[in-house]
């Protein structure tokens, strides 16, 4: 009976975990695949211009700036526009978003990575920017994110991170026009200030942006700006 008990949860874990990077997978193909799409939708849109100004105010004009999931480079662009000699490495795991990344912003850097495995970077940033990616992060995940992005940055870095704040147990798959489907992740706000402050964050600003959906209703878009305590 314990051999069988033991054999059920090994089980149950191999299952839940291969559900998880199936997850994963079929978010990361559809971001390949629609890369130029939406380079055409994001590329121009200036809903959270004033985001990026109140971001790039606290930047010296020389910082080393780490993008994790960069799409086409649409936020790089920006910054750059405003502060031409920013040094920015934009992460993406999409070789198609990296590819319009590198076409878009030809002074930047750019290179594949999984944004889960920023860990593993050993240089040290003045500033992280995250437009739109810990949506697609679970609730660990993200709270070892937040743990990452703060050994990343150097004293007094400055951490830009958007969402859609909301109750996690409604995250699930979102079906675009076209049929293809990515995970979507929402996160409490509570839960995101608590585990900055956790990590040495002090919350210098918060954002809110009515994004459409259509003509009528509109999404609850949430920034955050914070920077990391000077110990």
């Amino acid at each position: 009976m314990l051999f069988s008990f033991i054999g059920f949860i090994k089980f149950f874990i191999f299952v839940t975990n291969k559900v998880k990077m199936d997850k994963y997978k079929v978010t990361f193909k559809t971001w390949n695949k629609v890369a130029s799409l939406y380079e055409d939708k994001f590329m121009e849109l200036n809903l959270y211009n004033p985001s990026y100004d109140a971001f790039c105010k606290l930047l010296k004009a020389n910082a080393k700036v780490l993008e994790i999931g960069c799409g086409p480079g649409n936020i790089t662009k920006y910054l750059l526009a405003k502060k031409p000699n920013l040094k920015i490495l934009g992460l993406d795991i999409a070789p198609n978003m990296i590819a319009l990344a590198k076409k878009n912003n030809p002074t930047a850097n750019f290179k594949i990575m999984d944004g889960r495995e920023i860990g593993n970077i050993q240089v040290r940033y003045n500033a992280i920017v995250c437009g739109f990616y810990i949506p697609y992060l679970s609730k660990l995940e993200c709270c070892n994110f937040i743990k990452d992005c703060c050994k990343l940055l150097s004293e007094n870095g400055i951490l830009y991170l958007s969402f859609v704040a909301g109750n996690p147990n409604d995250s699930g798959y979102k079906t675009g026009s076209n049929g293809d489907k990515m995970y979507f992740n929402y996160h409490n706000l509570k839960d995101i200030k608590s585990n900055l402050l956790k990590n040495n964050f002090r919350i210098v600003e918060q954002i809110e942006v009515n994004y459409p959906i259509n003509n009528i209703d509109f999404e609850t878009h949430t920034i955050l700006i914070a920077n990391v305590h000077s110990t």
